[in-house]
């Protein structure tokens, strides 16, 4: 194949650099470069991806972070906490999962494995969670394993939609920086899967938080 008949070079929109994008974008880095220099976190998709699962995972309860790549993100006494980002602007919200082993598929059927679904707009605000822990997230996992590892796909990748988090894994939702009114405004105008919902279906943090983690593992 001729390389000027790639279809890669029809894609992409293509806009002028915009330099007072470029100046104000570079006093944000810089003011972010300070707190990794502070912290000696100077990896910035790690420190990105640290600061995240810290805000999830202490909104939810648990104390410890996880700092090296391998094992879950968060824990609490003897729970562990899975973390998955999803932006507020993306065509679909739903936890992914990359580079998936049996180990980690088999870890999710035990009760002691939650899930946290966080949904972001921008960088910093975190507009709700949707957790919970169920055994058919394990086995669903271990299926797409197997069926990676007979070659059906390039990459040991799986995604699980918020739909099916909330609606066939019994998952919860919690409104973090948006009251309950808000949040079922936005899930039903994502999906309208989620026009059955109520307002009562979904948590406030002020509810959450006269919970403690271990009614949470109940939920």
């Amino acid at each position: 194949m001729n390389n000027e008949d790639l279809k890669l070079f029809e894609k992409g929109n293509y806009q002028n650099i915009n330099q007072n994008f470029i100046e104000e974008g570079k006093t944000v880095l810089q003011e972010l470069q300070k707190v990794q220099e502070k912290y000696d976190k100077l990896d910035t998709d790690t420190f990105i991806n640290e600061l995240r699962d810290s805000i999830a995972g202490y909104t939810l309860g648990f104390n410890l972070v996880n700092v090296e790549k391998h094992g879950f993100d968060c824990k609490s006494n003897n729970l562990y906490l899975e973390v998955k980002s999803a932006s507020f602007s993306s065509e679909s919200w739903q936890a992914t999962f990359n580079d998936t082993t049996l180990e980690k598929a088999e870890a999710f059927k035990d009760k002691k494995v939650f899930l946290a679904l966080a949904v972001w707009k921008g960088a910093s605000d975190l507009l709700f969670i949707c957790y919970g822990q169920n055994e058919k997230i394990g086995k669903f996992l271990e299926k797409k394993v197997k069926w990676f590892k007979d070659g059906n796909t390039v990459r040991s990748t799986q995604s699980i939609p918020l739909t099916k988090l909330v609606f066939d894994y019994g998952f919860n939702i919690l409104a973090v920086n948006r009251s309950k009114k808000e949040i079922l405004s936005m899930l039903k105008n994502k999906n309208t899967k989620f026009k059955k919902l109520q307002e009562d279906d979904i948590i406030s943090i002020e509810e959450f938080n006269v919970f403690k983690i271990k009614d949470v593992v109940q939920c």
